[in-house]
């Protein structure tokens, strides 16, 4: 949302820092329009599924990335990303690492720093209910769930059957229909590491715990554990866990609010130094950092 592939003073300089700390790494950031501006219009507008699609069509294209990769997704480009590794890692080059930054793995359920009091002690503000209800409205009409972006991972706890049946994107790499796709449990289970970071102090998603695939149901926030999507192992989550693979993190401040001295230590160092063999695709969608 709001960025593109290659800015310079975004994903570009943060490309620039990877390859100036692992020489010779080979780093593609993916775009998703043939042009700047359309590549950020794309994080807001176009079908999710396509934009998959796409992004394994050029990662299946480059000659670096033939022996594997690692990738790194910056907020909804971190869902986007897993969704390739499910669809595309058993007939495709292989993504070994995951690391995804503040990402709606659950979805999202209203918009912006409305937190609903029952799990937040802030107060929402008043507009939220009205929000919340509009949004599950709206978010599942044909138009609104083909055409737009944030529609298309938008899970209403209090409508999860609409959900169910017509969001196009989330309920399909999440595994929640009763028909399993038992392809994207062996592929995300097949990764080397799944790496969750959330923002401490994200009000941007909501909830925030959405990057640790926490999900709220209508009456309290249910951590990953305590869900059937853990428990019956949809998606190969529960196995990434009990080989010591799938790792939870946190980032201090707000949603995507980072330096490049922090993503040095906190993310090139511990998840890319040792996969030096390795080459590097990222994805992202809203990007708020400083240097």
């Amino acid at each position: 949302m709001g960025d593109s592939c290659c800015a310079s003073f975004s994903i570009g300089a943060i490309q620039k820092a990877i390859e100036e700390a692992l020489p010779g790494t080979f780093v593609h950031s993916i775009a998703t329009g043939s042009s700047m501006a359309d590549d950020t219009f794309s994080g807001f507008y176009g079908s999710v599924n396509a934009q998959v699609g796409e992004a394994c069509k050029i990662i299946a294209s480059k000659p670096e990335l033939q022996s594997g990769y690692n990738a790194i997704g910056f907020s909804q480009g971190g869902q986007f990303l897993r969704a390739v590794a499910e669809r595309c890692n058993h007939n495709g080059p292989r993504m070994a690492k995951l690391v995804t930054l503040g990402s709606q793995h659950q979805g999202i359920m209203n918009v912006p720093e409305c937190w609903n009091p029952s799990y937040n002690k802030t107060p929402a503000f008043p507009y939220c209910a009205g929000m919340q209800t509009l949004l599950g409205f709206g978010a599942y009409l044909p138009w609104i769930r083909s055409h737009l972006v944030q529609a298309q991972y938008f899970k209403d706890p209090y409508r999860l059957p609409a959900y169910l049946r017509h969001s196009p994107f989330l309920p399909d790499i999440n595994n929640e229909r009763p028909a399993k796709n038992e392809t994207y449990r062996e592929n995300l289970a097949g990764l080397e590491q799944l790496v969750l970071f959330r923002f401490a102090n994200d009000v941007t998603v909501v909830p925030r715990d959405s990057a640790w695939f926490s999900f709220f149901n209508g009456q309290e926030l249910v951590a990953l554990k305590d869900q059937p999507i853990y428990q019956e192992d949809w998606i190969g989550l529960r196995a990434l866990d009990n080989a010591g693979r799938l790792v939870f993190d946190e980032i201090p401040g707000g949603h995507m609010h980072f330096t490049l001295s922090w993503f040095q230590s906190n993310i090139i160092a511990p998840y890319l130094g040792g996969s030096a063999d390795l080459n590097l695709v990222q994805a992202v969608n809203h990007t708020r950092w400083s240097r």
